[in-house]
């Protein structure tokens, strides 16, 4: 029986961290791209969503984590792309105006700072249920 079974807080607490990572990876990726003016074939880079599903406990096979968090998908943001007049731009169309992704850095630094926190939420519970399971350890050798 491993630890997260014994203790499901852990793989709560675990899930919750891997789909924060996720979140944080999606909004870097966001940000990088935010000025890019199109790839291959003049496709510009739409801004990507995380999509967070909850986890319920599967009791009949017990393969997952009861009350946790995953990454469900990612997908593109429906909003409109921006456009801006560059009329010296390769990228720029007969009247001089470039699609430029519709990405806000300040949108993505928030999102980057959610994520954070709630990262670091998760860690915080995860380490008192590792303290907590530890004192029970330490209580049912007889130890205090």
């Amino acid at each position: 029986m491993s630890a997260i079974e014994l203790f499901p807080a852990l793989g709560i607490s675990a899930s919750g961290l891997q789909a924060e990572r996720t979140r944080m990876e999606v909004a870097a990726s966001n940000l990088s791209n935010a000025h890019s003016t199109g790839g291959a074939g003049g496709k510009v880079f739409r801004r990507q969503q995380v999509v967070f599903a909850a986890v319920f406990a599967d009791s009949m096979n017990g393969e997952s984590v009861p009350g946790g968090v995953r990454v469900e998908g990612i997908c593109d943001d429906p909003r409109p792309l921006q456009e801006e007049y560059m009329p010296y731009s390769p990228a720029a169309d007969k009247n001089g105006m470039v699609k430029l992704p519709n990405v806000s850095p300040i949108e993505e630094m928030i999102d980057m700072m959610t994520a954070a926190r709630a990262y670091e939420a998760n860690l915080s519970a995860m380490r008192q249920s590792r303290d907590m399971a530890r004192e029970t350890i330490s209580l049912g050798r007889g130890g205090a």
